[in-house]
């Protein structure tokens, strides 16, 4: 699976295992994730989870999840872990 914003590859996924539709999995990181950096800590923080994000709307929408036949499908921002090396996301 893939991982995109708008039509931006951030990253691939594998392993990727869940219930209901929260799903976590391991990935990796393409060089375009460097634009993201500071959201996926921001997100991962959990001192600031009652904190508004301070991103704009666009960076916050738009994220989608596509599957090995090509078909994305919307998600919520996800949460990419400090390691880079895993991920979040419900639909």
């Amino acid at each position: 699976m893939k991982l995109f914003h708008r039509s931006e590859l951030i990253g691939v996924i594998r392993n990727a295992s869940g219930e209901g539709t929260w799903l976590t999995g391991d990935l990796e990181l393409t060089p375009a994730a460097q634009a993201y950096k500071d959201l996926f800590a921001f997100l991962t923080d959990e001192d600031r989870m009652l904190e508004v994000p301070p991103f704009s709307k666009d960076m916050l929408n738009n994220w989608y999840i596509e599957d090995e036949h090509g078909q994305r499908k919307p998600v919520f921002v996800p949460a990419v872990h400090n390691d880079g090396k895993s991920i979040e996301w419900h639909w």
